[in-house]
Parts: structure tokens; C-alpha cells; sequence
């Protein structure tokens, strides 16, 4: 048995990150600055080099592409299939990640081509990544179900018809504006602050924001 054999393989890590803004959910792209696929759009990813760990890689990504690596961010899967990679055998190792733009001071490097595309609309990108994308939004939708996410994603006071349309968006779903709310407020996971946000139309509405002892509560347990 060659040993050599066995270690030709690099392995990446590429962040699939989401926000929303706009009423719409957007994911980090970034442009290919190499061959193959050269100025193709891709998720931000970087290969690791020996003296790397797979969350330094991508605290590096983030920081590279955001100005900001200290965002909510979670281990996705490892993407492996045999020719992914269309010049060596490359394993990807992804991560999801959370962030509201204006909360975590986003700064998009431009030299990247770094930018917020709405999910619907964007291009088809390099490699295996619209695959990777795919799979972190159902691990997302996932996450929406069982545990309470919104706080990474919404600005720190929001109303009732933001936090719908992000389940919405998310989910795929159209809710009944009654039912919803009656369970978001059953679930005491909000409280109430003392202002009111008008709409476009002049319409008052209540602002809120997250209870943060019972969102962690939640975060811990699920619904």
C-alpha cells in the first residue's frame, strides 16, 4: 500500500449564508477568480491548507467576504462525489450560516464580487454548489420547524407581519395571519415594546422583540 495515494485528496470549505432583506431570502455568492469555471458564481469557499482546522477556514471566509466572522454559523455536510471537482479530488466540507445585514455590520468585500442574491433569482453556480445550497435551505426549513431562529436573521424590534413574512419565505408557506400569530403568541417566545412602526400606508403596528431567556430556552429544547 503507496501511502502517498491516500493523501492526494484536498478538502474546502465552502458557508452557504442567508439573510433577509427585502421580505426576501438572499445567500452570499461570490465570483471564481481561477480555473475551472473561471469568474463563474459560487459560494464563498476556500481550500485548507495542513495547519488548518475546517472552522478556522471558514471564520476566514467570512471575515474575507463580510468583514465579520462572528455570525451564527453551523456544520453542514461533506460534499464528496468522485468528480465534483473537475481538475483533482477535492472534498467539500459546508457550512450554513445566519445573519441580519444591518445587525452584524456586513461590509461585502467587492474586490470578491461578494453580494446578497434573492435565492429565486440566482445564477447557476460552479461546481456542486447549487447542490450545497439546496441542502442547507432544508436544513434551515428544518431548523424553522422544531427551534426558533428568527433572531439571527431579523433586526433586534421587528412586527408580527416581518417575523410571518420570514417564516413564510423560509418555509415556502402562506400562513393564516390569524393562526399565526395566535401561535408565535402562545408560545411567549416575543414581548412587546412600548413604540409602534407605521407601514407604507400610514397603518400602525405593534413592535417586538425576542425574549431571550425563553428563545435560549427554546433554542435548547425545540417547540
Amino acid at each position: 500500500m503507496n501511502i502517498e495515494n491516500y493523501l492526494k485528496i484536498g478538502i474546502s470549505v465552502s458557508v452557504s449564508l442567508f439573510c433577509f432583506d427585502q421580505n426576501k431570502k438572499k445567500v452570499l455568492l461570490t465570483k471564481n477568480n481561477k480555473s475551472p469555471f473561471l469568474n463563474a458564481n459560487m459560494l464563498p469557499s476556500k481550500l485548507m491548507e495542513q495547519n488548518q482546522s475546517i472552522e478556522e477556514v471558514c471564520k476566514i471566509i467570512l471575515k474575507e467576504n463580510i468583514g465579520n466572522s462572528d455570525v451564527y454559523i453551523e456544520q453542514l455536510n461533506a460534499f464528496a462525489k468522485l468528480y465534483r471537482h473537475p481538475e483533482a479530488r477535492i472534498i467539500d466540507i459546508a457550512f450554513y450560516g445566519l445573519v441580519n445585514i444591518e445587525n452584524h455590520n456586513i461590509k461585502l468585500n467587492k474586490t470578491n464580487y461578494a453580494e446578497f442574491y434573492d435565492i429565486d433569482e440566482k445564477p447557476e453556480l460552479a461546481f456542486d454548489h447549487d447542490e450545497i445550497i439546496e441542502f442547507a435551505l432544508k436544513r434551515v426549513k428544518r431548523r424553522f420547524k422544531y427551534r426558533p431562529i428568527g433572531i439571527n436573521l431579523l433586526p433586534d424590534e421587528f412586527t408580527l407581519n416581518e417575523l410571518e413574512n420570514l417564516y413564510s419565505s423560509f418555509l415556502g408557506k402562506k400562513f393564516d395571519k390569524r393562526n399565526f400569530r395566535r401561535r408565535i403568541l402562545e408560545m411567549d417566545i416575543i414581548k412587546l415594546v412600548n413604540k409602534v412602526q407605521k407601514n407604507p400606508v400610514g397603518r400602525k403596528s405593534n413592535v417586538y422583540k425576542f425574549d431571550e431567556k425563553k428563545y435560549k430556552n427554546y433554542s435548547k429544547h425545540g417547540f
